[in-house]
């Protein structure tokens, strides 16, 4: 499994290289000047709620692994670690390195890769849901103070698509019309199980009853997040107001969802400069003391808590539990470990 390793090593190159030339264009000393007199006692509660977050998360994951068959089949503890674990491997460009979390668990518990990858790809999709639902809550709770037109056509776009996939998975008899027809091509034919199996998968696990429990866990944790952005606002000395709370809602769901639909590794710089700017149209004007030096740092720790931290804490929490994630005869037989081994 070295090409995972390679692909998260990719990421992590690619976005260095990004952050690097947006610092070109960043003045770096306001910059630094911000990040030093920032109050960093709101870290303790910043990463008090990204622990809520994930935990919603969590309760995604899990609650998928018992609609594929597989919560049974593994510990509480191990199915914990693959999820953190799992952290990681949003660097690799578009988040390819996840399919790694379907290989790890079929290591653990059996199930194959094709039914337990429709998971991977049911929480980027239910996360787009969550924060869909807030950012469009945000925008009527705010009125007319936040700008809804300048941002349609994304938001509109990401409401069909998600809509669009959800209801074709669905339609069985289109689906299996065009698996028999690749079933009739000689080089793919011999895929033709795993990508029924896979279609099956997937037909369940977007059912409305399984997608409504596990969007409103992801709400929940995309709450939480937007209650951190708020308080990191407040450490450059906005008061903390129901408005200012929408506005960091909608930036902070708006943003990653841009970061998302990049494709850059973990929406490096995307996510940062986005946020910065409507950080600048939407509360700046009504803030004067609030600069766009100012704007970009809070957009870079937001940034960094959001994205990064998670990032290092898998990486600790996948080295930590490298064995218990890939038993040595597997190792030792396949060379998995390497996915995890940093050199």
């Amino acid at each position: 499994m070295g090409k995972y390793r390679n692909r998260i090593l990719l990421g992590f190159g690619i976005a260095f290289v990004i952050y690097v030339g947006m610092l070109l264009f960043t003045n770096t000393e306001e910059l630094v000047g911000h990040l030093r007199t920032y109050p960093w006692g709101l870290l303790f509660p910043l990463i008090a709620l990204k622990m809520v977050s994930w935990a919603f998360r969590f309760g995604e994951w899990h609650y998928y692994l018992g609609v594929i068959g597989a919560q049974d089949k593994i510990s509480l503890f191990d199915s914990l670690v693959i999820f953190i674990s799992g952290f990681t491997m949003t660097v690799s460009p578009g988040k390819i390195a996840e399919v790694l979390k379907a290989v790890i668990l079929k290591v653990r518990t059996g199930v194959p890769v094709a039914v337990s990858a429709p998971v991977v790809i049911a929480e980027r999709v239910v996360d787009g849901i969550a924060v869909l639902f807030i950012t469009l809550a945000a925008l009527v709770l705010a009125g007319d103070q936040i700008d809804f037109g300048a941002y349609r056509p994304l938001i509109l776009l990401s409401v069909a698509l998600i809509t669009a996939g959800m209801i074709a998975v669905q339609i069985e008899p289109l689906a299996y019309f065009f698996l028999d027809l690749l079933k009739r091509v000689p080089v793919v034919k011999r895929f033709h199980q795993p990508l029924v199996d896979f279609y099956e998968s997937s037909r369940e696990i977007f059912k409305l009853k399984h997608v409504i429990p596990t969007a409103a866990m992801g709400v929940v944790a995309y709450l939480a997040d937007a209650v951190g952005f708020t308080l990191i606002l407040s450490g450059f000395g906005l008061e903390i107001t129901w408005l200012l709370f929408l506005q960091a809602t909608f930036i902070a769901g708006f943003s990653a969802a841009i970061g998302a639909l990049s494709g850059v590794p973990n929406g490096a710089g995307v996510t940062e400069v986005s946020g910065s700017a409507m950080i600048m149209a939407l509360i700046a004007p009504g803030n004067p003391a609030l600069t766009a030096s100012a704007a970009l740092t809070a957009a870079v720790i937001e940034g960094f808590f959001h994205k990064w931290f998670r990032v290092f804490v898998g990486m600790v929490v996948a080295i930590i539990y490298r064995k218990r994630l890939i038993p040595a005869e597997v190792e030792q037989s396949f060379g998995c470990g390497a996915a995890f081994t940093v050199s």
